[in-house]
């Protein structure tokens, strides 16, 4: 099942950003450092339609709790902590991680949020909103019991309080049109919904094979997820064991930067030290520094592949520099958010280091004995689980 076009017909109002989130957290895990020497200065790579996992960084929830918690997409704060040694912080990381106890539970929950920044216009006027969706998973270990997913539209609202006057002030319509560049279709173009309150709720339910969900670096059953060995080296070779059973285009050594999913799958404290571990020692991995999630939360602010010198598009401009960071919980080693987009340039409506698009999880995620209940006021929908 394309879960793009399961949200693009059952959340009609959704924003169309969610889709080029996609496909730049596929871009990203794709590139490599020398990626980009045969593209010419200043253009922006051609991003690729890519699969959507049930928990792929592109996935998007998180409780209400947290949601409502966050009003403004501001500026991502300067690293203010800049670790000794560089990777050096990944290793004491891991060294931590490696004595959290075990997690058990019946289901892996991964509750998920996609937020971005959009430019929209009304009574002559142009301004931002925000919008958010949210994808609740839970994954059972046992095979044979149904996996769940409910998602639905979050809100789309005034950015700041600046565009909230300036939308107060054309009569708070209910709709208003996106900018977009010009040439656009208008098919691409078209008004969005303002609503505080969530929408367009759909579910699924549906026995799988055992497969994760999230197939970024092959089929791996939660068994599999919770066989990976313990040590570097082990990992290492067991990650060439994928690589080889894939049908890869790219060499092994720049398959290996895609360990990082593995942060975001469910493994142990132990893998998840080794996956760390491992990723400290790849040329392509960059300690950034501790910044503020765009939910507010502290957390180590990392690179995992070429992350600068890509554009994107803002409202009338289509060529805004950004860069990308991933943020790590300081405790555990998991994904606070990944593939963050920040504004590198300021243009028209838009600061230089604000957040552009993040996909960001909510804090309970992980192993749970409770069950999943059939969502209220949410359409069941038939289309199978991939």
């Amino acid at each position: 099942m394309d879960e793009l076009d399961l949200l693009a017909k059952a959340l009609p109002d959704a924003p169309p950003p969610s889709r080029e989130v996609v496909e730049r957290a596929r871009t990203r895990l794709a590139a490599t450092a020398g990626q980009s020497a045969g593209q010419s200065a200043g253009r922006r790579p051609r991003h690729r339609r890519a699969f959507w996992g049930w928990t792929a960084v592109a996935t998007v929830a998180v409780i209400t709790a947290v949601i409502t918690g966050v009003s403004v997409l501001g500026p991502a704060p300067a690293p203010v902590i800049v670790p000794d040694g560089g990777n050096d912080a990944l290793l004491h990381l891991a060294d931590d991680v490696a004595r959290l106890p075990d997690e058990t539970g019946a289901y892996w929950r991964r509750p998920l949020l996609n937020g971005g920044l959009i430019r929209v216009e009304a009574g002559g006027e142009a301004f931002n909103v925000l919008y958010a969706s949210r994808v609740d998973l839970w994954q059972p270990r046992d095979p044979d019991d149904p996996v769940q997913v409910r998602q639905r539209q979050e809100y789309v609202r005034p950015a700041t309080p600046a565009d909230e006057r300036v939308w107060q002030a054309a009569g708070s319509p209910s709709a208003v049109q996106r900018v977009c560049t010009p040439g656009t279709p208008a098919k691409q173009c078209g008004k969005l919904r303002m609503g505080s309150e969530p929408s367009s709720c759909v579910y699924t339910r549906a026995t799988e094979t055992g497969v994760f969900g999230d197939r970024r670096l092959g089929e791996l059953t939660l068994a599999d997820l919770a066989a990976l060995p313990t040590d570097v080296n082990g990992l290492r070779e067991r990650l060439r064991r994928q690589w080889e059973a894939g049908e890869r285009h790219e060499s092994f050594e720049e398959f290996l930067p895609g360990a990082s999913a593995l942060l975001e799958m469910p493994i142990g404290p132990k893998v998840r030290a080794a996956v760390l571990r491992l990723l400290a020692g790849l040329p392509t991995t960059t300690v950034r520094g501790t910044v503020e999630d765009p939910l507010g939360r502290r957390g180590l602010a990392v690179t995992f592949v070429k992350s600068e010198g890509f554009t994107t598009q803002f409202g009338a401009d289509d060529e805004v520099a950004e860069r990308y960071v991933n943020i790590l919980d300081p405790r555990a080693g998991t994904v606070l958010a990944a593939n963050v987009s920040i504004a590198a340039e300021s243009t028209e409506g838009l600061a230089e280091g604000t957040y552009l698009y993040y996909a960001a999880w909510a804090p309970e995620a992980g192993w749970t004995d409770d069950r999943p209940e059939q969502p209220r006021g949410c359409k069941l929908s038939k289309r199978p689980i991939p």
